[in-house]
């Protein structure tokens, strides 16, 4: 009897979301989380065609909730999982429910691989296995279960030369761009140690090309014979890496415009810093430099007007818990000014933090992370409903 009358509401319900005037059938579920407007294409072809038009992707997109992606790893695991914040006066944490997860040894046929997060922008994600062996660049949209495997840029350059990646979309055009910038190192006989970069080059992939391409560009912008050693960041159009002298003495900030595809000179807060152990990021809709050089304190400066080299300020000062003071070579990277002054971020790739920003108090945000060595990443991420399809891909596969 229960099921019965269970079963009827159910369709009582139903009949009421379908009977509703399309304007407001819109509305309603465009404030769906991005998982569950995927489960519910199966409810009717109505809802079917309101989903696959682009207008409800883009008003979805503009309404959905930010989070992380987060990739785990260690000896038996690899994974990514997505999250959604939950930013409330009294309330701060990762919206487990909103959690969509899948096992990144499924992208890759090689059981060696060694997949990394190279950028999120508008709900994609670029993976890429840095196996010197087998690289490989993927693109994927973890809610659409979709993802494409760029082909192999021409004339990859092995060891001992390095490589960097960056990810991100024009704002003129809207054509999603993988950056590809690799610098040939002169390797000491003895040390091992990089003693020259006597060539650099830049490729670019656009997404729906099928083919890469490389850039024009004669590299003076990037520092030519400076190394980079951060992942690009995506911000305002632009990608930007953190890049240093040969023997660390200097750090500057070289920027891409993916619009022009062309590097330019960018201002730091404090150029010339030797031994900075710093990241950029994104706080607050502003660009940001998390600084961990002092024993004591994270340092988080903001650029209030983007370009400004005037602009930054030392915005954040963390003083850090008593058991993490001291000399330290990890890099932390910071994700969310909660709204009661929270700030969560990542110490180095071993794991995630809330600290008050007003004192030394801090808490482990609760991930059911593996240990080890290179456990952790992280990158902002917004969701989205968007098809790998809509960009005239044919390889485009399911995990």
């Amino acid at each position: 009897m229960e099921n019965s009358i269970e079963c009827k509401y159910v369709k009582q319900q139903k009949r009421f979301l379908t009977d509703l005037p399309s304007d407001i059938l819109v509305e309603i579920l465009s404030r769906l989380p991005a998982r569950a407007v995927f489960r519910c294409k199966c409810v009717c072809k109505t809802w079917i065609k309101i989903f696959s038009d682009s207008k409800f992707t883009a008003l979805h997109f503009a309404k959905a909730r930010p989070g992380l992606v987060i990739h785990q790893s260690d000896m038996f695991k690899n994974f990514m999982k997505v999250v959604e914040f939950e930013d409330e006066i009294d309330h701060h944490d990762l919206d487990d429910d909103s959690l969509v997860k899948f096992d990144l040894k499924r992208l890759s046929e090689f059981s060696d691989a060694n997949i990394v997060l190279d950028g999120s922008v508008n709900g994609l994600i670029c993976l890429r296995d840095t196996n010197y062996e087998h690289e490989s660049v993927y693109v994927c949209n973890p809610i659409t279960r979709e993802y494409v495997r760029l082909p192999a840029p021409k004339g990859v350059v092995r060891y001992p030369s390095i490589v960097t990646y960056g990810f991100g979309v024009s704002r003129v055009t809207g054509e999603y761009k993988v950056v590809r910038v690799f610098h040939h190192q002169v390797l000491d006989p003895i040390r091992q140690t990089c003693v020259r970069i006597p060539r650099s080059e830049c490729h670019v992939y656009t997404l729906g090309t099928e083919s890469w391409r490389r850039s024009n560009e004669n590299m003076s912008n990037f520092a030519y014979g400076r190394r980079c050693r951060s992942v690009g960041l995506f911000f305002n159009g632009n990608i930007h890496w953190l890049i240093q002298d040969l023997d660390g003495t200097h750090e500057l900030i070289s920027c891409f415009d993916l619009e022009n595809e062309v590097f330019q000179p960018f201002p730091a807060p404090f150029p010339g810093t030797q031994g900075l152990l710093g990241s950029l990021g994104v706080l607050q809709d502003r660009l940001c430099l998390c600084d961990n050089t002092s024993y004591c304190e994270i340092n988080i400066w903001v650029m209030k007007e983007y370009g400004v080299e005037k602009s930054w300020t030392r915005q954040f000062v963390i003083t850090k818990m008593t058991e993490l003071i001291g000399p330290t070579l990890e890099v932390v990277y910071p994700f969310k000014v909660f709204k009661d002054g929270v700030i969560m971020v990542l110490w180095g790739d071993f794991f995630m933090l809330y600290c008050c920003n007003k004192s030394n108090l801090g808490q482990e945000v609760d991930l059911e992370q593996p240990r080890g060595s290179n456990s952790i990443e992280a990158m902002l991420h917004v969701s989205s409903l968007v098809s790998l399809k809509n960009f005239g891909l044919e390889n485009v596969r399911n995990f």
